[in-house]
């Protein structure tokens, strides 16, 4: 068995995490950004996450802590600012853009599954057909 070199280092909780998550997190970054930036900002959020992986798994929920980190980056690759009003909306709104399903949603973000359908709901018709979709 081959042992890729970059990943021999990290933890396995941290690998777990990151198989789990890093299609979700490209599928989300590339519908926001240029995919070669959207690819670099996915990568320098789960260098970030494995620089910190034993604070962020000491956080009440790892999953929202690596979900802001990435949204940081995915701003900072943008020009934009930090957490901008209304980020959390348009965060939930481009994943129901994309089909993914409220319970997906929560799981990838760390959010409560009521927030997640509330914030949903008060989405613009529009916006949830802005995205051709996956279903998860």
């Amino acid at each position: 068995m081959t042992i890729n070199r970059r990943h021999a280092a990290m933890p396995l909780s941290f690998e777990a995490f990151r198989t789990l998550h890093h299609a979700d997190y490209l599928t989300y970054a590339r519908a926001r950004l240029h995919p070669r930036r959207a690819d670099e900002a996915v990568e320098q959020t789960f260098s970030t996450l494995h620089g910190a992986w034993r604070t962020v798994l000491g956080s009440p929920s790892p999953a929202h802590t690596a979900w802001i980190v990435l949204n940081d980056r995915l701003h900072a690759s943008n020009g934009a600012p930090c957490c901008p009003a209304g980020a959390l909306r348009e965060e939930l709104g481009t994943l129901a853009a994309l089909g993914y399903s409220p319970e997906h949603t929560a799981t990838l973000t760390g959010l409560p599954l009521g927030r997640v359908r509330s914030t949903i709901r008060r989405q613009p018709a529009h916006s949830a057909r802005a995205a051709g979709g996956r279903n998860t």
